[in-house]
């Protein structure tokens, strides 16, 4: 039994673009979206005290503490919102847009999915359809699913 106080099923996924030349302005705009967290190739930043620069371009937008839901479900609908477009004044443009960027050399595109629910709870799935979103946009998808009888098994 875990000690986590948090509710189960812990619940969110994430839409992440890197690359070597990613500008987080240019997909902001493509997705009309702000990200949780962004930054260029080359900006500053400070590991264990020493002063380094980013290898490579990042833009994430998180559903965790924007959606209110337990739901995978309505966790992965937001982020389908955003990738097709259905948000943005030109839906029709957003995901073509997205999939012209997949053509630049090392841009990677993910959507990274998290869920952890009590021990006998039945592991969420992914609908065919946003599969398909995502695979038409020229990305793949990451899953971390666990209960929480995973945990003390390990332990």
């Amino acid at each position: 039994m875990s000690t986590d106080p948090r509710p189960l099923p812990a619940t969110y996924a994430a839409i992440v673009f890197k690359g070597p030349d990613l500008d987080p302005q240019l997909i902001s705009a493509i997705l009309d979206t702000e990200p949780t967290l962004s930054y260029r190739r080359g900006e500053d930043h400070v590991v264990a005290g020493k002063p380094l620069q980013r290898q490579f371009g990042i833009w994430i937008y998180s559903t965790k503490n924007r959606v209110q839901s337990t739901s995978l479900k309505q966790h992965l609908a937001a982020l389908e919102r955003i990738i097709i477009g259905e948000i943005s004044p030109w839906p029709e443009r957003a995901l073509g847009k997205v999939q012209d960027l997949m053509k630049e050399p090392g841009m990677e595109f993910r959507v990274d999915v998290f869920w952890y629910g009590a021990a006998d709870a039945k592991l969420p799935e992914i609908s065919r359809s946003f599969r398909y979103v995502v695979s038409a946009a020229g990305g793949t998808i990451e899953t971390d699913f666990h209960r929480d009888d995973e945990a003390t098994e390990a332990a």
